[in-house]
């Protein structure tokens, strides 16, 4: 029990001063990992954020967790300094550029599997390998709802090569390898700027079609990305990284044992989420997964306004329901929405006290949520949470953001200059809240 003890205190004195340094990371000390850039992923948190708690609170080998995992940056992190990562996620694509980012390939073995696939895919638009009709045979494995989705978002010709793309791809026997090229694939539709759809603002979660918008070469853009992914896999040394473990999970009943963890990093939606799906339904519509299904699983995230899952809104401190009862003297459904979501998160943090080792952390960074005018303080009902989950809160710590590394969705319409608009207006200032489990 000493040592119990004498690890708590150490780990409470630890994180205190880590929380009161600057958690900004503006201007960070080590430029971001090539993989980091794989793959395009909205309102992604800064790889120093991560790396500053992962350095100072586990040793090489020890556990790190990200329970809502999204783009991995947490996973990579940990990953290359030697530690052993967990990520879960119920979003496809979010696991799929966790693996990746965290797979030690051989960036000449990289290289060989690329080139070959898109040998493979210029056979195919051309006629010289079978199917002679790609884009034909692909439509005949899509239910319609899929089909007339493809049809409004891609040009014909941009199809053509896409569906020659995907078969090549599947043709590789290396399932690691695989899945980094479905990446690839991915990025090439999901991206800050240009791509290879009829929208725009995909890689900000917010699809407009353009009607006027030149389709670029799907195989050129996939060549471009492809050499961007050997540079990358050259820069890692896989005899320095760690263990990585990407489960299909829910963060609400993780598939994780009881005091296995040895820290925590996360970044859950906010109260108000961004609707990932949104984007993510453009690249994983061509890899085998039905708009209708992806419609269910939707509605399954947390701060999704249609989920049914799991959760413990009944239980929830008196501080986080008085917030909700203020939405709900203006809005009873939006205040509905915000049950739901802190029900979900208390299921979620409650998960990750018991996989917690006694003496180990969880850092969860948040912001606050605008809702119908009133701001939802999202870090302080989250804070209350993780101590009636049976937390230590050491500190809630205020950061800067700047949108600029932290990619936001884009501003809507042309307001004034230097005013905020939607959500800009919540987004400057967001918060790491700090605990250990005793």
């Amino acid at each position: 029990m000493r040592n119990a003890l004498t690890t708590t205190a150490s780990t409470h004195h630890s994180l205190a001063a880590l929380l009161a340094g600057d958690l900004a990371f503006q201007a960070p000390v080590r430029e971001a990992h090539l993989l980091h850039a794989l793959h395009p992923f909205a309102a992604r948190f800064p790889h120093g954020l991560a790396s500053y708690f992962i350095q100072a609170l586990t040793e090489p080998g020890d556990v790190v967790l990200d329970p809502m995992c999204g783009s991995g940056v947490t996973l990579l992190e940990g990953w290359l300094a030697g530690r052993s990562v967990i990520g879960v996620d119920l979003d496809p694509l979010a696991r799929r550029q966790s693996a990746a980012r965290t797979a030690a390939l051989d960036s000449e073995a990289v290289r060989a599997a690329g080139d070959a696939t898109l040998q493979r895919a210029a056979d195919l638009c051309a006629g010289a390998s079978h199917p002679a009709r790609p884009l034909d045979y692909v439509r005949g494995l899509l239910d319609d709802a899929t089909q007339d989705f493809l049809n409004y978002w891609f040009f014909p010709e941009t199809q053509q090569e896409l569906s020659a793309l995907l078969l090549a791809i599947r043709a590789e026997s290396d399932p690691t390898l695989r899945n980094l090229l479905e990446v690839v694939f991915s990025s090439t539709i999901v991206t800050k700027s240009g791509g290879v759809s009829r929208a725009r603002d995909l890689a900000h979660t917010r699809p407009h079609r353009v009607a006027d918008k030149q389709p670029r070469s799907a195989l050129r853009q996939f060549e471009i990305l492809l050499n961007r992914a050997v540079d990358a896999y050259a820069s890692v040394n896989p005899n320095t990284v760690g263990e990585s473990r990407i489960i299909a999970g829910d963060a609400r009943a993780l598939p994780v044992p009881d005091d296995s963890v040895n820290l925590i990093v996360t970044s859950p939606p906010y109260a108000n989420a961004l609707d990932y799906m949104r984007a993510h339904k453009f690249s994983l519509a061509w890899l085998g997964e039905p708009i209708p299904r992806l419609s269910e699983l939707r509605g399954q995230y947390i701060g999704a306004e249609r989920q049914a899952g799991p959760g413990a809104g009944d239980t929830l401190p008196t501080s986080v329901r008085s917030v909700i009862d203020e939405l709900a003297e203006q809005d009873t459904p939006k205040s509905s929405v915000l049950f739901r979501y802190f029900g979900d998160m208390a299921a979620a943090i409650g998960e990750m006290a018991r996989v917690l080792r006694p003496g180990a952390a969880a850092i969860i960074v948040v912001g606050p949520s605008t809702m119908r005018g009133i701001l939802i303080p999202t870090h302080r009902c989250l804070a209350d949470i993780a101590g009636a989950a049976g937390l230590d809160v050491i500190a809630v710590a205020p950061r800067s953001l700047d949108r600029d590394r932290r990619m936001m969705p884009a501003r809507a319409g042309q307001p004034p200059a230097g005013a905020p608009t939607g959500i800009e207006l919540r987004m400057h200032t967001e918060y790491v809240i700090g605990a250990v489990k005793p």
